[in-house]
């Protein structure tokens, strides 16, 4: 009869949950000091910085995940003892452990045990998980340190120095027991799995660390008993390094006593792993006693050819002696996995040994690249005349109004919020506002104003809306905000700061910050690192927009629009002389702000017009705000830019922009072509200016003032 197993919780925060692990064990033996009585204990997320011995049998300590559970110890062999024994008043090796199992049938699960002491050349050896019992089972666990990480009881029978096994077994008896390893990460340096039992490995990664030094490490030092069949038997696993870990600097194992075994299948051995494999450490008895074997290696240091002599090749048929059921079966026939089988992925790791390596692709691309070039396009203009051009024109705009969700937003009311005026080099006043675009929702902006700003006929100011791209911290590129060394070298890389450009020309220049950038940053890109401050959060305002039925790109054409509607209630803006001009993603909003409103007069993409199949299809990993839900069935780029003609329209490209995509600049010559045939059939092909720039993705400014001069004129 089965007896029913007990659950204690564990966690540092919940109520009626015991706050530590060993609490919880002690409340196990309390509660129920039968031994046979199955007893489990879940560990809800956190850092526990415990000593956990587990010496009762049937128990199962099991975490929520390994990721989020960690158990931390940080003792050293050369710390002092708190009773002054142990050789020079340490606590030697024994003493050192975070977690100690000292009972059969114990399952540990779900969770990371660390020994954070540090280097065993300031600390010791400091070790992680003593695991010293018959069927014990560690899943999904890392056991992570540095010199002798994972000890693997029993002792040696004798000590080699007096006192050197001071700790938890130094007297009990020597007793070989069973253990299995499955889907762990165990790191370390020097000796980092060591011990006399007998181990199976199966699907883990054994993972060494640097020490700066020509030999940087051991992986294993096994003392299996004489007259043991099985030691250590490692199956389907991968010695991996840091990078910073040097070729062929780390040995697989030495013997701490001269009859070890340690036996390698289907494992993957990085190139850190040295090329004769192990080291006798000084006892050639060990030669004739240990058994050092592998069999069907793979990786850089997979080729056994170079092992010291007094190692082995298996054949196929030895190698299956080393299955997990024959190693760990013993008299009772255990086996943790309840049957036969043992397939592993080694031999399709990658270069890197944590990867599979795919040789063929079942990718989705050329079916959409097939299926858009078959239904794209599909409301392209088809007359032949500048009437049925027109009328295509209102069509199309209102359709594509529709599309990107803008039927469904509702006007808020102009209101403006001044958050900070200050004088800029160059006498410009520099304002920023906030405007209400929809209720409760509020448009950071930069408004620059120059000294002597250019005036229309009527003495009204001339204006640029300038859009940002991305990688820019939002409007603050373009408004050229100085001392903030990010900005700068956002500014240096593309030539970001065109609102102030135009400013210093003698514009007003009007800067917002689109949905999901600079102070518009969604939560999960708020912060202060780097990153967060320079990108966006386009994909997460595209998840929550999409399934409402709007999209990014409509949210920021539609703000733009209530920048239009503010600067044209102010009373002292051309408006008939209203441009807009963007760069990269403010070029992608200046296109569909000009394609959607009349009321921008001139128009200054830069670094965004180019088929949508080599670009955007193919180059599939640019920003969302891209991406609107059924366009492409509809519109390529070109068709969205011939909804600006016959406004003026200067297109600026770059040669070697990798956002033209693989055949460059035939890619964007295709789409103007569509856009040049619109401006040629309105009888104003002078309307649309094409220039090409030398080098990357940038906004070319050599000819800078002669383009706002063509625009105006």
């Amino acid at each position: 009869m089965m007896i029913e197993e007990q659950v204690f919780e564990v966690s540092t925060d919940r109520e009626g949950a015991y706050r530590s692990i060993s609490d919880a064990l002690a409340a196990a033996d309390q509660l129920y000091p039968n031994a046979e009585q199955p007893v489990r204990i879940h560990v809800d997320p956190g850092e526990y910085r415990e000593r956990v011995e587990i010496h009762r049998p049937h128990v199962t300590l099991v975490g929520e995940t390994a990721d989020s559970v960690r158990i931390v110890g940080g003792l050293g062999a050369k710390m002092p003892s708190s009773d002054g024994s142990g050789a020079d008043g340490t606590l030697g090796t024994f003493r050192t452990y975070t977690v100690l199992v000292d009972a059969d049938d114990v399952r540990l699960e779900n969770l990371t045990i660390v020994n954070d002491a540090g280097d065993g050349r300031e600390v010791g050896q400091a070790i992680a998980l003593y695991a010293d019992g018959d069927r014990l089972v560690v899943d999904a666990c890392c056991i992570t340190g540095h010199q002798d990480t994972l000890f693997l009881g029993p002792l040696p029978p004798r000590e080699v120095k007096p006192g050197g096994f001071i700790g938890p077994k130094q007297f009990a008896p020597r007793r070989v027991g069973r253990q299995y390893f499955r889907r762990c990460r165990i790191e370390g340096d020097v000796d980092f799995i060591f011990g006399g039992a007998r181990a199976y490995f199966e699907g883990c990664e054994i993972r060494s660390l640097s020490r700066n030094m020509d030999v940087n490490g051991y992986v294993t030092a096994a003392s299996t008993p004489e007259g043991e069949p099985y030691g250590f038997v490692f199956h389907g696993c991968s010695f991996t390094a840091p990078q910073d870990v040097a070729p062929d600097s780390v040995y697989l194992g030495r013997p701490w006593r001269e009859w070890a075994q340690t036996v390698l299948i289907d494992c993957w051995l990085g190139q850190h792993i040295k090329r004769e494999g192990w080291w006798d450490w000084n006892k050639p008895a060990a030669h004739e006693r240990a058994c050092y074997a592998g069999a069907i290696l793979y990786g850089p240091a997979g080729d056994t050819a170079g092992w010291v002599p007094w190692t082995r090749e298996l054949d196929i048929q030895s190698a299956a002696n080393y299955a997990r059921k024959q190693v760990l079966a013993g008299a009772d026939g255990w086996d943790p996995e309840g049957g036969s089988g043992g397939a592993v992925e080694t031999a399709s790791l990658s270069d890197n040994g944590r990867t599979v390596h795919i040789d063929t692709y079942y990718e989705d691309e050329p079916a959409f690249r097939d299926r858009l070039k078959r239904v794209g396009r599909s409301a392209a203009f088809k007359g032949a005349t500048p009437g049925d051009f027109e009328a295509w024109q209102i069509a199309t705009r209102a359709r594509l109004f529709d599309l990107l969700g803008l039927s469904l937003m509702d006007r808020a009311p102009i209101k403006v919020r001044e958050l900070d005026r200050v004088r800029i080099a160059g006498g410009i006043v520099r304002t920023h506002a906030m405007l209400q675009v929809e209720r409760d929702v509020w448009m950071p902006f930069y408004l620059l104003e120059p000294q002597a700003p250019k005036l229309d006929a009527h003495g009204r100011k001339r204006c640029y809306i300038c859009p940002h791209g991305h990688q820019g911290a939002g409007a603050a590129s373009v408004a050229g905000v100085t001392g903030v060394p990010a900005v700068d070298d956002a500014v240096r890389k593309f030539n970001y700061d065109y609102g102030l450009r135009l400013a210093r020309m003698g514009y007003v220049a009007v800067c917002p910050d689109a949905r999901g950038w600079g102070y518009r940053r969604d939560w999960k890109g708020q912060g202060d690192d780097e990153s967060s401050f320079l990108r966006g959060t386009c994909l997460n305002q595209a998840r929550m927009a999409e399934p409402l039925g709007l999209t990014v790109a409509g949210l920021n054409a539609w703000d733009n629009m209530r920048l239009i509607d503010y600067l044209e209630a102010r009373g002292d803006i051309a408006m008939d002389d209203l441009g807009c001009f963007g760069f990269s993603g403010g070029g992608y909003m200046t296109l569909y702000l000009a394609a959607l409103d009349p009321r921008v007069r001139k128009a200054f993409v830069s670094g965004y017009l180019y088929g949508v199949d080599d670009s955007l299809l193919h180059l599939n990993g640019n920003c969302s705000c891209n991406y609107v839900p059924g366009l492409w069935r509809l519109l390529d780029m070109g068709d969205i830019a011939s909804l600006i003609a016959p406004r003026p329209l200067l297109v600026q490209s770059c040669e070697g922009d990798h956002l033209n995509g693989a055949r460059g600049l035939a890619n964007v010559d295709e789409q103007l072509d569509i856009v040049r045939d619109a401006y040629e059939l309105l009888g104003c092909g002078e309307g649309l200016r094409h220039e090409v720039c030398p080098g990357g993705h940038h906004l070319g400014i050599a000819h800078l003032a002669e383009d706002i001069d063509w625009l105006m004129k």
